[in-house]
């Protein structure tokens, strides 16, 4: 958990007491609409969201090449909030040229879930963690509390194997957030099956904001380590990950095809 994680609201505020004259225009790279391009607008959708729930999902370059593909996961993200987490979404906008004039800044997953959290400690707000290997809720939720010993948060850890979820554990797990009466759920259960999970049970959720965030959970909880700040700022988050965590290495596959796709489509444009 990264050590300037309590001065996050602080920085915040005076980011959003700033004038910002951009508005969020939605772009669109290999079909999939990210509609969250400004952080001060994101933010303060979230913030001020107060009728039916927000889904946000932090689109990177391994969701768009599974959107492709995976038909439920596409359209899932179609009722979302979506975000640029990862500089490659933000270098494919900017390749597309002509066809985007539209600036896309990056909103790493990691950094809002932290800024949910330090708002909700702030406000009074709930939030509630679901997914993660077993145990690893938990202590995502008690390093937090260090951290903000005011923040009001639960856990569970949910279906193991989303996938195959049977109705009755997702029956259980409705029953725990919305006992909880949370603002805000934060859904460890992987990708793509995290968002899908929110899409298909928005009906019974009752909560303000619900977002997947993947690993987050993992790095709260301490079991993995951080990546350092100038490496991500300098887009080699994926590189970390791949000397860190090996098993990755069919997910980074993904990315590169990204890449190539990215590349491929624009050189067609151009002759």
């Amino acid at each position: 958990m990264r050590d300037d994680m309590k001065n996050v609201g602080k920085k915040l505020r005076k980011s959003l007491n700033k004038t910002n004259k951009k508005t969020d225009l939605p772009v669109e790279i290999m079909n999939v609409a990210i509609t969250g391009t400004h952080i001060n607008g994101v933010l303060r959708k979230i913030w001020l969201q107060r009728k039916e729930m927000l889904h946000i999902a932090t689109v990177n370059p391994e969701f768009v090449m599974e959107a492709r593909d995976n038909i439920r996961f596409r359209e899932s993200l179609k009722s979302c909030l979506t975000v640029a987490d990862g500089h490659g979404i933000v270098w494919a906008n900017k390749l597309q040229g002509e066809s985007s004039k539209l600036q896309v800044e990056r909103i790493s997953g990691t950094w809002l879930s932290e800024q949910i959290v330090a708002h909700a400690a702030e406000n009074g707000e709930k939030v509630f963690l679901l997914g993660g290997q077993v145990g690893v809720a938990e202590q995502a939720a008690n390093n937090l509390r260090k951290i903000y010993p005011q923040l009001q948060i639960s856990w569970y850890s949910g279906a193991q194997t989303v996938k195959v979820e049977k109705n009755e554990e997702a029956s259980m797990t409705i029953a725990k957030i919305n006992a909880y009466e949370p603002d805000y759920l934060l859904v460890a259960y992987g990708s793509p099956w995290q968002d899908i999970w929110i899409e298909d049970n928005r009906p019974y959720l009752r909560v303000r904001v619900a977002m997947g965030v993947g690993g987050v959970l993992d790095e709260w909880a301490g079991v993995v380590r951080l990546c350092p700040d100038w490496l991500d700022r300098l887009g080699g988050k994926w590189l970390w990950r791949l000397i860190t965590q090996p098993w990755r290495l069919p997910r980074i596959i993904k990315v590169f095809k990204f890449g190539v796709t990215v590349l491929w489509m624009r050189l067609k444009r151009v002759f």
